[in-house]
């Protein structure tokens, strides 16, 4: 039997069996409940995806591990985040106020557009963006942000005239 064969039939049987308490045992070494399961995933993801050369002799604790490690290393980028923004000299939560002083219909509007003239709309209009910036950022033409804002104007203008209805 190939490892790829015996690392599938082992995590078959690892989350029928050990899948709640690895889960348990992540949420309590890194005290973030909500991100254990999706490290465990995405463990189980990466076992899957280049199978380890050598056996494992324990998979709940190889995959509590390599989980664990994955939500520390989430945990420090978000630290590093949260230091880097307390050393700008503008205050967090502008941003916050000035997204929650938007009209309820143009927030749910905006939200309702297709990713990228979403993305293109709030570059623009709420962070003032130039087209040439939002092109360059987004790695696209300055014709591609030009006609994407445009049919966003259109959607919002018909949805926001309707009341609502697209």
């Amino acid at each position: 039997m190939t490892v790829e064969v015996a690392t599938r039939i082992d995590l078959e049987a690892f989350v029928a069996s050990e899948y709640p308490r690895v889960v348990a045992a992540v949420r309590l070494i890194t005290g973030d409940h909500d991100a254990a399961p999706d490290a465990v995933q995405e463990a189980l993801a990466g076992i899957i995806a280049s199978p380890p050369r050598k056996d494992i002799d324990n998979l709940a604790a190889y995959v509590t591990v390599v989980a664990s490690n994955k939500v520390r290393d989430v945990q420090r980028r978000r630290g590093a985040e949260s230091r880097a923004y307390d050393k700008l000299p503008m205050q967090r939560d502008i941003t916050t106020d000035e997204l929650s002083a938007l009209d309820t219909d143009v927030a749910a509007a905006i939200r309702a557009l297709p990713e990228r003239q979403r993305d293109i709309c709030i570059h623009h209009y709420l962070l003032d963006h130039s087209v040439e910036t939002i092109a360059e950022a987004m790695s696209v033409s300055t014709g591609t942000v030009k006609t994407q804002l445009h049919r966003a104007r259109a959607t919002l203008a018909a949805v926001l005239t309707n009341g609502g209805e697209r």
